[in-house]
């Protein structure tokens, strides 16, 4: 029989046990702030004070810091696979909440974006609009879930405030009320796995949220397309700043199974307008287009697109 002492011991020890794994899902993940400058010219903001909070309602404090020089941060004891509230602070800054899941591919780096008061000021007066102190704004990022493009042209219809289409799958809504907006999804000709998303708001402040969603397609069809078996994959890549066209970026057409990457046709060149092509992709399968072009970086690092009878478009943004 074990004596008191032992017990005591031992279920120190298994406390221990269970509560290792469960701390082994918090990582720090590495981040760098920016805003649009002149010409839309992506900035690194100093200064920037981040907290990181989780738990019921968001309210425990998980890890706080400040950005250096080059706006970069690092979030720590950050849960993967659940959903935070990154808090951006900064004088004469619109004050944003980043709402997001972490996963084990943002480990390797983050990018979060801040407004100034004066361009987010900019911003409503063009959309007719005025930025309400008393109410929540929302930036909101749907993308196809299997993809990872944004997905353009949803009528989005929130509870409270004014929708508005950014385009390339990004939309605001403005002035909403209450703690949180519920807002209703829908494309014709599109069936999504999720019609409505509900997120947090903060008053006077931007929330920053991103929905991801499976999105089933009206399908194309037609006496000839049974008899498709290729089709042509094709985009632009512009400069994130001033959508000037990148050309000499290389574009890659891979394919993964059983863990082994192999290209599905050879990787092609932007010409001058920063277009590209390839064709010949199997139809009615996905595709992964990753450009690269050092020492640019892009906006998304690669897609999966499904190629279709009538082929497919992968659009890049770069910058550096």
């Amino acid at each position: 029989m074990l004596k008191m002492g032992e017990r005591l011991f031992v279920f120190g020890v298994t406390v221990l046990l269970l509560a290792f794994p469960l701390a082994a899902f918090a990582a720090t993940i590495p981040v760098k702030v920016f805003e649009n400058g002149a010409n839309n010219n992506p900035v690194a903001v100093s200064g920037v004070e981040i907290g990181v909070f989780g738990g019921y309602g968001f309210k425990a404090l998980l890890s706080s810091g400040v950005t250096a020089s080059d706006g970069a941060a690092l979030l720590n004891n950050v849960p993967l696979g659940k959903d935070v509230v990154v808090k951006l602070t900064k004088a004469d800054y619109v004050t944003q909440y980043d709402v997001r899941s972490y996963s084990e591919a943002d480990m390797k780096g983050v990018v979060l974006w801040i407004g100034s008061e004066a361009n987010v000021s900019g911003l409503y007066t063009n959309l007719g609009q005025t930025f309400d102190v008393k109410k929540g704004q929302v930036y909101l990022e749907i993308n196809d879930d299997l993809t990872g493009q944004g997905i353009e042209g949803i009528q989005i219809v929130p509870a409270s405030g004014k929708a508005f289409d950014l385009g390339q799958g990004e939309y605001l809504i403005a002035n909403a009320q209450g703690s949180s907006v519920k807002i209703a999804l829908a494309k014709p000709g599109y069936a999504f796995d999720s019609e409505s998303a509900t997120v947090p708001l903060f008053a006077g402040a931007m929330t920053q949220a991103y929905v991801n969603v499976q999105a089933g397609g009206a399908v194309y069809q037609s006496a000839s397309a049974t008899a498709v078996t290729s089709a042509m994959v094709s985009g632009h890549i512009l400069r994130l700043s001033d959508a000037v066209p990148v050309s000499g970026v290389t574009v890659a057409f891979t394919t993964k199974k059983n863990g082994i990457v192999s290209a599905v046709r050879p990787s092609v060149l932007t010409d001058k307008t920063g277009f590209y092509k390839q064709t010949q992709l199997p139809v009615n399968k996905y595709v992964t287009v990753t450009p690269s072009k050092p020492p640019w970086k892009f906006r998304p690092t690669y897609r999966n697109v499904y190629v279709r009878p009538f082929g497919a478009t992968a659009d890049f943004k770069a910058f550096q």
